[in-house]
């Protein structure tokens, strides 16, 4: 597990009390019950956590665990050292 894969897994089950099980990387965010509010929420915690900003049309309910996280690694490994 990288370390992004580990900060989206964190706040799924913990933030957001997603079972364990259930967070793989084919699930949508819909399967997830993951809402638009949840959604927001979950977008403004990974750029807390990250320091990456995901967009709206990055992160829709369609959007799998797989696809967030390769998102955010690409824009983790773009973003300039601070």
């Amino acid at each position: 597990m990288t370390s992004t894969d580990a900060v989206l897994f964190d706040l799924l089950t913990t933030k957001f009390d997603v079972p364990e099980q259930e967070v793989v990387p084919e699930a949508t965010m819909e399967e997830l019950d993951i809402d638009s509010l949840a959604l927001a929420e979950l977008a403004l915690a990974l750029q807390e956590r990250t320091g990456v900003e995901v967009e709206d049309h990055e992160a829709g309910r369609g959007t799998t665990v797989a696809e967030l996280t390769a998102t955010l690694a690409a824009k983790r490994a773009a973003a300039p050292v601070r």
